[in-house]
């Protein structure tokens, strides 16, 4: 027993075990004694304080004789098999009491444990080096006295060893270790911090570091020395790249620091480098997910959302800094753009300082070192293959893609640089190829499809509209619904084909042919099979926008056959692709067009039974209401199959029940 209690019948168990018994009763009534039978009419446990204090009092005899065995077995080292149950044992022993490290100190185990730091087993030389943490951790007089008798290169070695193992326990130890005054000295601290820079650190090594000696390593930052700055930085880089160390560094001051160190270094410093450092730290904390609005990024008080940061920020990807920091520079741009306060800044930096021509140049330069330099107009060529995908142009055209889509300035600079066909090209490269052959295919992708998804949200500008028609969005819109493997492309192509949808009405106009061919042309049209009419671009009479459509001029979904690819996207398992894609379907729904007609042509695809099972297996509120909206448009304009396919839903009642108790005005 380790906390004996007792019941109400005076018999003496466990507590934790006499607990889980109690646990199988399910009424207090039918509660019985295990050892006697006897019903208990309370659950109330009372502790055995002399029993504890006997038990406690053996533990400490026991423990002493324990570490002795394990003395004797250490320096006999008869087997590795010994001394492993040895050290084990040392180990579990210290866990349960820090009184038991000063035993262990003291009857002279430590050098034993030094010694065998050289032995040939692994195993037994991860294990001593746990032991030696333990000994350490929170303890000053057994690190003080383990520092006197250790030799600093023994510990080096131990971590450039080919073992991950042997690394990870020997740099969790060292950590310890190097809070001593022993081995404090600036020396030995810079030597061990280029070491935790230069190790390939494991996510629980990061973790370790972080909470021990993140705030020592801040320190040596903002140290004068070059060389101890270096060797901080390389370390932060690697700890700060494990998410969960975000608020620990947050908390001890980082975002700030690494901010200033970005503004207030020179664009030519000799600690260029350090500007680096500083900015990857930064975009590595930010990306963790800790609140950055109220971040300081001076002695002035100025905020990392502010237009005076995001304007350095932007300055800085225009003067031809290195790649790297441009990498960084943008990682943070994209973290910043998340807040409706910081974008609103960005937004206006980017069209004051016509920073979209810069980004346009990172998107199109397909090396990796080459800077920023010249003007939009010297845009390079395309490359041959998606192998010369670099980061740097995947986090541009995700940065592009991510600012406001209705911003007309931003959108009519892409437009005069004529990066349309570059990104089309580049689009059918990677569906080629496939995103498995760069890292960054897939982001870089993503953001192409979503800069062109941006020509779609101002389509009142007649240069857009022109673009639109001359690309033919709708088409490649409607062709990457199904050929990619990417849920943000699809998401982003739906919102394209929605935007694109909503001006059919206003573009489709009656053909200028006789009146009698006219009744001729209608029956030409069934629902997405006007394939060979489509090859002959002759405009066809749409019944649903009333006049001469195609996916090329009007944007027609009919008949760019996407209605039957968009029904399929709302079978996705994620709710963004089920939403945009049903949004897109709604405007076919419009009051604007023929209602009753466009109803009768989703019937045939099985429209409703898309949208009921969207009802069924989603719970987005946004989802809900379009899937009821467009229902109700099925019960009200879909004639007595549509009434019996609905009602014949069981589940829908309980799912509107639902939804008009817990939904917003507008749902209910």
């Amino acid at each position: 027993m380790d906390d004996p209690v007792t019941i109400e019948n005076g018999v003496t168990y466990e507590r934790k075990v006499i607990t889980e018994w109690f646990e199988t009763f399910s009424h207090q009534d039918n509660i019985v004694c295990p050892t006697t039978g006897m019903k208990l009419k309370s659950r109330v446990l009372s502790a055995n304080v002399a029993l504890k204090t006997t038990i406690e009092e053996w533990k400490e005899r026991n423990e002493v004789a324990r570490i002795k065995v394990a003395r004797t077995a250490l320096s006999l080292a008869c087997s590795d098999s010994m001394i492993l149950e040895a050290i084990r044992d040392l180990q579990h022993i210290c866990k349960r009491r820090r009184n038991n490290k000063v035993l262990v100190v003291s009857v002279g185990i430590l050098p034993l444990l030094i010694r065998l730091l050289g032995y040939k087993d692994r195993d037994v030389r991860c294990e001593v080096l746990e032991l030696l943490r333990q000994l350490t951790e929170e303890d000053d007089e057994g690190r003080e006295m383990i520092a006197n008798i250790m030799d600093i290169s023994a510990m080096i070695e131990l971590m450039l060893s080919s073992h991950q193992e042997i690394r990870h326990a020997s740099l969790l130890f060292l950590v310890e270790l190097s809070r001593s005054q022993a081995l404090g000295s600036e020396e030995v601290q810079m030597e061990m911090t280029s070491y935790l820079g230069e190790l390939i650190l494991s996510n629980d090594s990061k973790a370790y570091v972080a909470e021990k000696a993140s705030t020592s390593i801040i320190k040596m930052v903002q140290s004068g020395n070059t060389i101890f700055r270096n060797a901080a930085f390389k370390a932060l880089s690697q700890i700060s790249s494990h998410h969960p160390n975000g608020k620990i560094l947050v908390e001890v001051g980082i975002l700030n620091i690494m901010a200033e160190m970005m503004f207030t270094l020179r664009i030519y410093d000799e600690l260029m480098d350090s500007k680096k450092e500083a900015a990857a730290i930064l975009a590595n904390v930010l990306e963790s997910g800790v609140e950055h609005d109220s971040i300081k990024v001076n002695t002035h008080g100025r905020r990392l959302s502010s237009n005076y940061a995001v304007y350095n920020i932007i300055h800085m990807l225009k003067n031809s800094t290195p790649d790297e920091l441009n990498i960084n520079l943008i990682r943070i741009l994209l973290c910043l753009i998340k807040s409706p306060r910081s974008m609103d800044t960005i937004v206006s930096v980017v069209n004051e300082t016509e920073a979209s021509y810069t980004l346009i140049e990172l998107i199109n330069n397909p090396h990796e070192q080459v800077g920023v330099a010249g003007q939009p107009q010297s845009l390079m060529e395309c490359p041959s293959g998606t192998n010369h995908i670099t980061e740097k142009q995947a986090l541009s055209a995700r940065f592009l893609a991510k600012l406001p889509q209705q911003n007309l300035t931003l959108n009519l600079a892409l437009l005069n640089n004529n990066v349309v066909p570059t990104i089309l090209e580049r689009i059918f490269l990677i569906q080629r190829k496939g995103t498995r052959t760069s890292r960054h295919a897939t982001v870089y992708l993503e953001g192409l499809v979503g800069i062109l998804v941006r020509f779609t949200a101002t389509l009142y500008e007649p240069q857009m509209l022109f673009l639109a028609r001359t690309h033919n969005l709708t088409s490649v819109f409607t062709e990457m619904l199904i050929k990619t493997s990417s849920d943000e492309v699809q998401r982003l192509s739906a919102i394209g084909l929605e935007n694109l949808s909503l001006e059919s009405i206003n573009l489709s106009r009656p053909p200028q042919i006789k009146k009698t061919g006219s009744k001729k042309l209608f029956r030409l049209l069934n629902l997405l099979s006007s394939r060979s009419v489509e090859t002959r671009k002759i405009p066809v009479l749409c019944p649903v926008h009333r006049g001469a459509c195609s996916s090329e001029t009007t944007f027609c979904l009919i008949v760019a056959k996407a209605v039957e690819r968009l029904l399929v996207c709302l079978d996705h398992e994620n709710d963004e692709v089920v939403e945009a894609s049903m949004a897109a379907i709604c405007t076919l729904l419009d009051d604007k067009v023929d209602v009753d007609t466009s109803v009768s042509l989703l019937s045939e695809n099985n429209a409703i039974q898309y949208v009921l099972k969207v009802v069924k297996e989603h719970r987005q509120e946004g989802l809900w209401q379009k899937s009821f909206w467009m229902i109700e448009k099925f019960l009200v304009r879909g004639g007595n199959k549509s009434v019996s396919d609905i009602s014949q839903d069981r589940l829908l009642p309980a799912s509107l029940i639902s939804a008009f108790h817990n939904g917003n005005d507008r749902m209910k």
